[in-house]
C-alpha cells in the first residue's frame, strides 16, 4: 500500500523530543509518497524549530537527515490547475498546502499519514484511510 505521509507526521517520527506517531511502525512499513512541497515544508519547520531555540542548527540539520532517511518518494507536480487546489481548500477548509497533500492521496488511491487534525478530518470526510 502506498502512503502519503506529510510533513507533521514525518517530523513526528523523527523528533527527538518526541514520541512518535502510534501508527509510525505500520506506516514506515508501507511506499512513502510526498509531494513536490514536502522537502521545503521540512527546511521551513526546522527553520522555525532553530529559530525558537527547540534545537541548533547542527540538530536541525541531522533531524533533516533522519526525514530523509525515511525515504519518500517525493511526487512532482502532476497538474497545473490552481483551482483544484483551491476547491479543496475551500471545501474542506484547508490550507493549499494541506490540499496538495489530500489531491495526492485522492489521485494515487494513497492512505494518508498526518498529525494535523483538519487534514485527516477532510481525508476521512473523502474515504480517504489515515494514520494518525
Amino acid at each position: 500500500m502506498t502512503v502519503v505521509i506529510d510533513s507533521s507526521y514525518a517530523l513526528a517520527c523523527v523528533m527527538p523530543d518526541e514520541s512518535g506517531p502510534a501508527t509510525m511502525e505500520a506506516v514506515l512499513g508501507e511506499v512513502l509518497l510526498a509531494p513536490f512541497i514536502w522537502p521545503i515544508e521540512i527546511a521551513s519547520a526546522l527553520r522555525n524549530g532553530v529559530r525558537r531555540r527547540r534545537f541548533d542548527t547542527m540538530q536541525a540539520v541531522g533531524i533533516a537527515t533522519h526525514v530523509a532517511d525515511l525515504d519518500a518518494r517525493i511526487a512532482a507536480p502532476w497538474h497545473n490547475e490552481p483551482a483544484r487546489y483551491l476547491e479543496l481548500s475551500l471545501a474542506y477548509e484547508l490550507t493549499p498546502y494541506d490540499a496538495i497533500y489530500l489531491d495526492l492521496c485522492l489521485t494515487q488511491r494513497a492512505a494518508l499519514a498526518t498529525c494535523d487534525a483538519a487534514l485527516a478530518a477532510a481525508a476521512s470526510r473523502l474515504g480517504v484511510r489515515t494514520h494518525t
